[in-house]
C-alpha cells in the first residue's frame, strides 16, 4: 500500500508506460485501492515497483492472477 492516494494513479500511469499496457485504479470494497493492469506481465511488475518505489515493503505487493474461464463453445 501506498503511503498517499496521489501516488496510487501515477503508479498505475508508469506501469501502462513501463509495459505498454492497460492499468487503471479501481476501489475495492475494503475501502483501498488496487490497481489493475492488463495482460501477463505480474513477475515484472513486482520487480518494477521494487526497483522504483523502494518505499513499498515487498510485503505490501499482492499480485492476484484473475483468469476467467471462457464459455464452452457448443
Amino acid at each position: 500500500m501506498l503511503t498517499t492516494d496521489d501516488c496510487v494513479p501515477q503508479v498505475a500511469k508508469d506501469f501502462g508506460k513501463k509495459f505498454a499496457t492497460g492499468a487503471s485504479v479501481t476501489k475495492m470494497p475494503s475501502g483501498g485501492e488496487e490497481i489493475v493492469v492488463q495482460g501477463d506481465v505480474s513477475c515484472e511488475i513486482e520487480e518494477f515497483l521494487l526497483e522504483k518505489y523502494k518505499a513499498i515493503p515487498e510485503d505490501n505487493i499482492e499480485l492476484v492472477e484473475d483468469k476467467k474461464k471462457k464459455a464452452p463453445t457448443a
